[in-house]
């Protein structure tokens, strides 16, 4: 009977498989090679495939992840073909081997912002490994707060930002994530 189901299990990975191929070739000749890039890294669900798909990235300046360049003075800013959040992530460019990738929230309440970081947070350390040191601490320019995870051996920090907006009547809150440079 076990034998029986590995086979059934089996056959239906293998099927499962054919309709893969055969839904990306289809698609392949009906999409441009953006969207379809975009469609590829899509379907990671799991948090810690993620973060890691992320920081492999940054080996390679995120080039597997730029998409439209966006026009700017001070740097080099493209749209992210990947969104770890929201629709809006962007790569910056401070120079060679000095990318970051950056995405946030919408401005939410300030209680909602906090249950973002601490889950963000939460989820950050359960995936990272013995090689990453947590220090959080109040930012320097806001009542905000950042929790900066740093591995010093491939020169890289996975950080996310509690964040105040600025204005005399507003109370919203954004939460921001980051991978880049231990630098920064």
């Amino acid at each position: 009977m076990n034998k029986n189901m590995n086979s059934i299990t089996f056959n239906h990975s293998r099927l499962a498989g054919y309709a893969t191929i055969i839904a990306a070739t289809f698609l392949t000749g009906c999409v441009n090679q953006n969207t379809l890039a975009e469609q590829t890294l899509a379907p990671i669900s799991n948090p810690c495939q993620k973060i890691t798909m992320l920081a492999n990235a940054y080996k390679t300046n995120f080039e597997t992840l730029k998409q439209s360049e966006v026009k700017s003075r001070a740097s080099n800013i493209w749209q992210a073909k990947y969104h770890l959040v929201g629709n809006n992530c962007k790569i910056w460019s401070f120079g060679a081997n000095n990318a970051t990738y950056s995405c946030n929230t919408i401005e939410v309440e300030q209680q909602s912002a906090q249950k973002y970081y601490q889950n963000a947070k939460e989820t950050i350390q359960q995936c990272l490994g013995d090689d990453w040191r947590l220090t959080e601490s109040k930012r320097n320019h806001d009542d905000g707060l950042k929790a900066e995870y740093v591995n010093e051996i491939n020169d890289l920090t996975i950080s996310t930002h509690l964040v105040p907006s600025t204005g005399v009547f507003k109370s919203k809150w954004s939460v921001y994530y980051y991978i880049g440079n231990v630098d920064r």
